[in-house]
This record gives structure tokens, C-alpha cells and sequence, in this order.
């Protein structure tokens, strides 16, 4: 493990100044008007962020963008959060942006007592940096004490290159990094799964780009994986309900991966149905949210020529 933890102002010990009323490098996220977030604790510490979140969707902390986490390809790393909510066991995320090429997402419900929740996880071809966002998702009061985050291998920093993947001289001195691995789906009820087949083939100097994700939609907004659609000239999503519940499908833009807004209104996809999202604006990145009534088993394609 890395001696340091990489996370700037984990502790929320330090302010920014001219905004002594919140901890620098930590922006709010999400909420509505009734949301209310307060820097608690003493000074000198201990230091602690207080969400009280009566309605509405889900509100947080996120890391800002000019203190992201640098990271590479194929690294594992510990992030580790500690919280407490009033009531106990009110459902709270962590979610992880491993640049705008994936994400990770945990649900959980921590007690009415300080609680540590650590997470092992590795980073995908394209990640350059990271940035963690910890929130609640129901009606009730979280208490974030502290986000950590440490890179576990490798142990010592390495060269990137401009694209943030790693620079060898010899491929021999790296081995076998990655591999692919079949998977088989035996199970005939839907589980919420997070399938991606990229697929890119280039003819006559157009290229073709496509990726499938399978996922089950619930009663919480979750998303798509990221796309950078920087240098692409077409591109659209096409969503098909596979189940028996409809589904509030939206598509929406970000400028930089983490900052996201509407595109279009909110669709509903009824059971059965495949419905077809184009934007409608231009931003460096797209992706689908979506949500439902009760657990629904999506398609999700992302198709686009460059």
C-alpha cells in the first residue's frame, strides 16, 4: 500500500478561502432546497460533513475537479469511507468515477454509530484520474467523517503516457496484465449485472462503434457507463424494456464526466418496447439514466460512427 492516503482533505480539516464555510476540495452534489449540509466539529478537528436530507433525490459531497485523484490503467485500489446515519440503516452510496469510461457504485446502510466500509477495486483501460462521491438516498441525516483512498498496487507511481496508460520499453517487463474471461448467466431471475461488449471496426476510413450493457433498473436513478463522444459525428442510445414494469429512461450530457444534465424530458419505455435517444446538444460526454417502480431488466445499446 502507498504510505499516503490520496484523497485530498479527507479528514474536512482544511477550508478554502473565501469560503470558510466549507471544507476545500469538497463540493455539494445532488438534493433540493429542503437539503441541508453543515461542516461540523471543532476547528482543530475532529472535522465531519452533516447531510440532513428530508425529501427529494439522492444528495452528497463530491471530490472537485481540480483535486482528482491521478490514477492509470490496471491498478487496484482501497477506497475507504466512514459514516453514520439518523435513523439507522437509511440507505447511503458511495459512488467512484474511475474517469468518464466507468464508475462504481455501493449501496449501503450504515447504523446509528460511526461505521467503516472499505472497498477494493481496479481501475479500466482509459482511467487517467478518479473522484468519489458519498451521498445519502433516503429521507434522514448522514454523517460523513472521513473518504480515503489508497493505491495497493502497484506500490510505487509509474509513467504514463499522454493518454494515462502505462509506458513500457519492453512488453516483457509488464507480463500478462489482462485476459479475457467468458461468463456464463445460468440464473433465470434478473440480478442487477453491468455487461459491456465494445465493438469497433473501421471500414472505408469511417469507424463503427457499439457497446451493449445488460442492467436492471429500481426504485433509485442509476446510470449508464460514460461515453466520450468527443470524436464521434453520429451516435445514438437505444434502450429495449425486457420486463413486465415501465421504465423512466432520460438522457443526459456532462462537459466534464462527473457534472451531468438533461438533455430531454424523461421518456417512459413500457414493457416490450425498444425507444431510441439522440441528443440534442453537444457535451464531451452522454450517458442514460433510469429508473423504476420495481427491479426491470433493461438492453441498453450505444451505437456510433467517427
Amino acid at each position: 500500500m502507498t504510505d499516503a492516503n490520496q484523497v485530498y482533505n479527507s479528514h474536512f480539516l482544511l477550508w478554502q478561502e473565501g469560503h470558510p464555510d466549507f471544507p476545500d476540495g469538497w463540493a455539494q452534489t445532488g438534493g433540493d432546497r429542503a437539503t441541508r449540509w453543515e461542516w461540523v466539529g471543532l476547528p482543530d478537528g475532529p472535522r465531519a460533513i452533516k447531510i440532513e436530507h428530508p425529501s427529494g433525490p439522492r444528495a452528497g459531497i463530491i471530490l472537485e475537479s481540480n483535486v482528482v485523484i491521478p490514477a492509470g490503467e490496471g491498478q487496484r485500489w482501497e477506497f475507504r469511507v466512514v459514516l453514520q446515519t439518523e435513523p439507522a440503516e437509511t440507505p447511503c452510496y458511495i459512488r467512484v468515477y474511475l474517469g468518464a469510461v466507468s464508475q462504481y457504485l455501493l449501496t449501503l446502510r450504515p447504523g446509528s454509530e460511526p461505521e467503516d466500509y472499505s472497498r477494493v477495486f481496479s481501475t479500466p483501460n482509459g482511467v487517467t484520474g478518479i473522484r468519489v462521491e458519498v451521498g445519502i438516498l433516503g429521507e434522514g441525516v448522514v454523517t460523513i467523517h472521513k473518504i480515503q483512498g489508497w493505491r495497493l498496487y502497484p506500490k510505487r507511481e509509474l509513467r504514463l503516457d499522454e493518454k494515462g496508460q502505462l509506458y513500457v520499453r519492453h512488453i516483457d517487463s509488464i507480463g500478462k496484465i489482462q485476459a479475457p474471461v467468458s461468463v456464463r448467466l445460468v440464473s433465470p431471475i434478473p440480478i442487477p449485472v453491468d455487461v459491456r461488449t465494445p465493438l469497433q471496426v473501421k471500414m472505408s476510413g469511417r469507424r463503427y462503434l457499439q457497446s451493449v450493457e445488460s442492467v436492471t433498473s429500481s426504485n433509485i436513478s442509476l446510470a449508464t457507463m460514460p461515453k466520450d463522444v468527443s470524436e464521434l459525428s453520429a451516435y445514438s442510445y437505444a434502450v429495449h424494456n425486457n420486463g413486465t414494469d415501465e421504465v423512466v429512461v432520460q438522457l443526459q450530457i456532462s462537459p466534464d464526466g462527473a457534472t451531468w444534465t438533461a438533455d430531454d424530458i424523461e421518456h417512459v419505455v413500457l414493457p416490450g418496447a425498444l425507444t431510441v435517444f439522440t441528443p440534442n446538444h453537444f457535451l464531451r460526454y452522454v450517458r442514460i439514466i433510469y429508473r423504476s417502480q420495481l427491479p426491470n431488466p433493461l438492453m441498453v445499446w450505444f451505437q456510433a460512427q467517427g
